[in-house]
């Protein structure tokens, strides 16, 4: 499992450019939180996945990070422990 942190412009159709990068990469998502609504502005996106490989996330963060909806680099984490 991977956590996310996405600095994206909220405007519409972010979340389905950064959603279909992952499902590309086979990466499954389980939830997602924004913070804060700052229509046209950047703000947190945080996402968690279900299990990934590792190579793959790499990749799809590298195709996230050039697209124009994305602010900043993407911060992931991967998490240890079983899923439920």
């Amino acid at each position: 499992m991977y956590y996310f942190r996405f600095t994206a412009f909220d405007k519409p159709g972010v979340l389905s450019s950064i959603s279909g990068v992952l499902g590309s990469y086979n990466i499954s998502i389980t939830s997602v939180i924004q913070k804060g609504r700052r229509l046209g502005e950047a703000v947190p996106l945080i996402v968690l996945t279900h299990t990934a490989k590792e190579k793959d996330v790499i990749k799809a963060v590298a195709e996230i990070d050039r697209l124009s909806v994305v602010a900043d680099k993407t911060l992931y984490i991967r998490v240890e422990g079983k899923e439920e």
